[in-house]
């Protein structure tokens, strides 16, 4: 007996956010691996330049390589906003926080996605600011004191631009959702990602990243972290989101910032020995109950 449209719909759905969570969960401690040997807006620019070069190819391949003028509006909003924004300021201040904290800044973005909903006529249900009120005090928990009693201006710099990035980051999501899909999803994800490398490439010039900047400067675990960000995480994680972004709320689809700081602590758990606390195991219940507020606030 075949599944029932719902269900398979349902099914679709969990695996997305699975793949959203894991994914981009992840991705913290492939840059901050990435960052000791490149710098960081070429780490961005050659991350999404892969990627979109493989999308692209596989659009060809497939015959799906459809563009309309009214994709164009998206390309820029998705490679400015959703990747270059997004990922250049996650990048950058990957430097001087450490991952966790930096993890803990993004969780601003489900906030910002409500408010911006709320803002916009969009009253969100008691049982979403509920869940958004559990799952931030379980990450202010999960964190500690936050910033190091020693952070100087780069420390705090690094920190206001995340927080902006998520700003602009919802913004972003809101416009995707308002505006008509792709003609092809694979092409526009290339276009898109294209599009944020051109603009970190810049960047990176503009900071004088290239300058002395070799290929060959890439150790060879250098480039397996590269090619896990350009293959599950951007042509795995970032389809997924599109997706998603069409098929539910945007603020929704913003709680993989709130989990994303308990997959670090589950790496750092089954990677690098670290121990869990039991007020570690507190926080990411608190977390998780949040989440799940979210998520049935959001059905």
């Amino acid at each position: 007996m075949s599944a029932s449209p719902a269900s398979r719909r349902t099914l679709l759905l969990v695996l997305a956010f699975t793949v959203l969570y894991i994914g981009w969960g992840t991705t913290y401690l492939a840059n901050h691996f990435l960052l000791r040997e490149i710098p960081p807006f070429v780490v961005g620019s050659l991350r999404f330049l892969l990627a979109g070069l493989l999308a692209l190819a596989w659009a060809l391949a497939s015959g799906r390589a459809h563009l309309g003028r009214q994709d164009l509006g998206s390309v820029l909003i998705g490679g400015l906003l959703l990747i270059a924004v997004a990922q250049g300021a996650l990048i950058f201040a990957n430097r001087v926080l450490p991952t966790g904290l930096l993890a803990m800044l993004y969780t601003t973005l489900p906030l910002w996605s409500v408010a911006l909903e709320w803002l916009l006529g969009d009253r969100p249900p008691l049982r979403v600011l509920a869940g958004l009120a559990v799952a931030i005090a379980g990450i202010v928990l999960l964190m500690g004191k936050g910033f190091p009693s020693d952070a100087g201006p780069a420390e705090w710099f690094a920190g206001a631009l995340v927080v902006g990035a998520t700003l602009l980051w919802a913004v972003g999501a809101w416009l995707m959702r308002r505006r008509a899909p792709f003609r092809s999803q694979w092409t526009g994800l290339a276009l898109q990602m294209l599009t944020g490398s051109a603009i970190l490439s810049v960047c990176a010039l503009l900071r004088g990243d290239w300058q002395g900047f070799g290929l060959d400067a890439i150790s060879h675990q250098g480039w397996l972290w590269l090619a896990y960000l350009v293959g599950p995480v951007s042509l795995g994680v970032y389809p997924a989101y599109f997706w998603l972004l069409r098929e539910v709320r945007p603020s929704l689809v913003s709680t993989f910032a709130f989990v994303n700081p308990l997959v670090a602590l589950l790496l750092g758990y089954l990677l690098l020995g670290e121990r869990l606390s039991g007020v570690a195991l507190l926080a990411c219940v608190a977390t998780l109950a949040g989440v799940t507020l979210i998520v049935l606030g959001r059905r």
